[in-house]
């Protein structure tokens, strides 16, 4: 072979790879192409930025109100737990909770009803306080004070098991009868006052729409508020500076009725849970729900605005709001449902504590403090924020966490507003500390620019990137004149001094 040949190959090979080199190009400029339609464009020095940039602007010489909002827990079966365990009462005053809520009828080993036998001929009973002492007693040491709930309805003979061993019920109403519950309900506020305790908040029965129904039967409903204005009145003549009131007086027709026939309540009270069934509602519909449910009017329930200002309009008193219960999802008959300890389970708990502070409420009571992965059906973790197995907290733990010591009441809350519905953003000023709360309520990543602001910020990190069984919260520095990227379901909390 020639040289001249031997140079026509070679130059006809360099060709050959040329064109190669062109076609995986192309190709890769079309899928380069795809990619930036659906959120990103690579660029030639590697770096990702996100299309369209969300741009959140911050008005620190706008208060747009203060905040009224403060955090609790529910301890059901686990308040024995809670109450000999340091470290769990230490993540609770970490958290800076505030309320936490009690059953009365937990009667079942480890027992918190303090009745060991009712007399119903006499309406008195035989009392043993020590639970309830030692668990109140731990509650006020973290800060926090409780809420009673006294009974629960039901809607047949089963109510024997929410009252004190030996009560009776009244056949006709399948409720207890009102002058001996009233004699029941009372020994606790003359209990209270007698050691000394200012125990405030109390509710007459536990979730009464099991009795009188979602559509609120007008007969039974008159039967539970005949109990009620008893039980009630009975408990304000031994303390008038209690506060009482049941969990569903949002409800249109109760709330419509109660203003016509009721004794006074002394808050809003409502219980959140924004599913009732597993698997329920797609991540979508529950992030919506969390910022709607109970916030705004629907066909069953005032939203809290509203119940306020009927209130308002009729009896002259504007009351507090109290979430007295919330969670994600209310199920539990085949297990609860997985994404409650998830990073969307933290989304979902940050979107309604943001919703609440916007909305004047004033007790949010995340149900509850903890629960044990070995008693659980497989995959799923109870309803708690801490896993009671090794006190390791959850991912909602962290956000109530980061905003319950951080946002104190009376805080200023700072105009926000951001250009997407992706992030959802709040701002509060406390002691000369602006505190910027950003929520990524959508599981594809997104570029942030804070506007109005500058310099250096603290950044507090809870996101999908960490297993939620051993999740925790990140630090680090942020820069405020560069982009914030969230990787999907995101929470933070950026800080710095004004």
């Amino acid at each position: 072979m020639t040289v001249g040949h031997e140079m026509q190959r070679s130059w006809d090979l360099l060709l050959a790879v040329l064109l190669l080199l062109t076609i995986l190009g192309s190709l890769f400029n079309i899928g380069a192409t795809l990619l930036y339609t659906q959120s990103a464009s690579i660029l030639s020095t590697g770096t990702i930025t996100y299309d369209p940039p969300i741009s959140v602007a911050i008005d620190t010489s706008k208060v747009a109100g203060l905040n009224n909002l403060s955090l609790g827990f529910m301890l059901d079966f686990d308040w024995k737990t809670w109450r000999n365990s340091y470290v769990l009462r230490t993540l609770a005053q970490d958290a800076n909770f505030k309320l936490v809520r009690l059953f009365d009828y937990r009667r079942n080993d480890p027992a918190l009803m303090p009745v060991e036998y009712w007399n119903e001929t006499t309406k008195t009973g035989t009392f043993n306080w020590t639970n309830v002492d030692t668990l109140v007693q731990g509650i006020f040491e973290i800060g926090a004070e409780p809420l009673i709930c006294l009974g629960r309805t039901r809607n047949d003979s089963s109510i024997s098991n929410y009252i004190p061993s030996g009560m009776a019920f009244n056949p006709e109403t399948l409720l207890p009868y009102p002058e001996s519950y009233a004699a029941y309900a009372t020994e606790w506020v003359k209990h209270f006052k007698a050691i000394g305790r200012p125990v405030r908040f109390y509710e007459i029965f536990n979730e009464p729409h099991v009795y009188f129904g979602w559509s609120a039967n007008y007969t039974k409903l008159g039967f539970f508020k005949d109990v009620w204005n008893v039980v009630a009145r009975a408990m304000r003549a031994i303390n008038r500076n209690i506060l009482i009131s049941f969990d569903f007086i949002t409800a249109k027709r109760v709330l419509d009725y109660w203003i016509q026939n009721g004794d006074d309540v002394d808050y809003i009270d409502s219980h959140k849970y924004d599913a009732n069934a597993v698997p329920g509602y797609d991540d979508d519909e529950i992030l919506r729900r969390a910022e709607t449910l109970r916030f705004e009017e629907d066909y069953i329930f005032y939203g809290f605005k509203m119940a306020r200002e009927k209130w308002f309009g009729a009896r002259g008193k504007l009351l507090p709001v109290m979430i007295s219960e919330s969670n994600l999802n209310a199920a539990y008959e085949n297990g609860t449902d997985p994404r409650i300890q998830q990073v969307i389970g933290a989304v979902r708990t940050a979107l309604v504590l943001r919703k609440a502070v916007l909305n004047d409420v004033s007790y949010h009571v995340y149900y509850r403090f903890s629960s044990s992965v070995q008693d659980s059906p497989l995959g799923c973790y109870g309803f708690g924020m801490v896993n009671s197995d090794n006190n390791q907290p959850w991912y909602p733990y962290y956000v109530q966490q980061l905003i319950g010591s951080n946002l104190g009441i009376g805080c200023r809350i700072i105009s926000t507003t951001s250009s997407s519905e992706d992030i959802r953003p709040l701002a509060w000023i406390n002691m000369g500390k602006l505190s910027v709360l950003l929520i990524c309520r959508i599981d594809q990543s997104r570029e942030v620019c804070l506007q109005g602001v500058s310099g250096r910020f603290n950044l507090f990190r809870i996101d999908g990137s960490v297993s939620f069984l051993t999740p925790r919260v990140q630090t680090g520095f942020f820069d405020s004149a560069k982009p914030l990227i969230v990787n999907g379901y995101t929470v933070v909390l950026l800080q710095a001094q004004v």
